[in-house]
C-alpha cells in the first residue's frame, strides 16, 4: 500500500512539473501595434530631456507612443544574436493604474518565447525605486523571487534604454496610468 500512495504521489509530481513547463512554453499574446493616431512632433527621448531641461511642465506619454518607440530603437540598440540560435524579438509595455506589465518576447530557434514582468514605480527623497511585484514566463505566473532568471535579459535592456532611463529619472514624478504614462517635470516646493 506504501508503495502505491509513493507511485501515485511521484505520478501527481511529474504530472504537475509536466503541466508547468507546458503552460511556461506557451507564448503570451501580445496586442498589436497600434498606428498613430497623429504623427509625433519629436520622439519620446527628446520630449523627456526637453522637459528635464525647462522642468516648467505635466505631460503625459501614451502606452502606444512607448510601443512605437520601442519597436523603433530596440532593433538598433541590441545586436541580440547569441549563437545564432537566440534573438531578442520586441519589448512591449502594458501601463494600468499603478503598475506597468513589461512583456518581452524572444525568437529561439524560431520558436517564439515570452516573460512578462509587473513593475511598480516610487520615489523616495531624490531616489527612484522600481520594485519587481511579479511576472510570469509564458502563461505560467511566477511571485517576484523566481523572477531573476530573467535578470540578464532586463540587464540588457536597460542598458540600451539608458539615455531614456536617465531622461525619465529626471522628472519630479512618474506615475503610471491607464494606457499612459504620466510624467511631471517641475520643481517641487519644498
Amino acid at each position: 500500500m506504501k508503495r502505491l500512495l509513493f507511485n501515485l504521489l511521484r505520478l501527481l509530481l511529474l504530472s504537475a512539473l509536466g503541466g508547468a513547463a507546458w503552460v511556461a512554453h506557451r507564448a503570451e499574446t501580445l496586442p498589436e501595434l497600434p498606428a498613430a493616431a497623429k504623427p509625433r512632433e519629436q520622439d519620446v527621448l527628446e520630449e523627456l530631456r526637453l522637459a528635464a531641461i525647462k522642468r516648467a511642465t505635466a505631460f503625459e506619454i501614451s502606452e502606444a507612443d512607448i510601443n512605437r518607440h520601442l519597436a523603433a530603437v530596440m532593433p538598433t540598440r541590441i545586436g541580440s544574436r547569441a549563437e545564432g540560435w537566440f534573438r531578442l524579438q520586441d519589448t512591449r509595455v502594458e501601463l494600468e493604474e499603478g503598475r506597468a506589465h513589461v512583456v518581452i518576447v524572444w525568437d529561439v530557434r524560431g520558436l517564439r518565447r515570452t516573460a512578462s514582468i509587473d513593475l511598480a514605480i516610487r520615489r523616495e527623497a531624490e531616489n527612484y525605486h522600481v520594485e519587481v511585484l511579479h511576472g510570469a514566463i509564458g502563461h505560467l505566473r511566477l511571485p517576484r523571487g523566481m523572477m531573476r532568471v530573467l535578470d540578464p535579459t532586463l540587464r540588457v535592456i536597460t542598458d540600451a534604454l539608458d539615455a531614456e532611463i536617465k531622461a525619465l529619472f529626471q522628472m519630479t514624478q512618474i506615475t503610471f496610468g491607464k494606457d499612459k504614462l504620466l510624467l511631471d517635470s517641475r520643481f517641487t516646493s519644498a
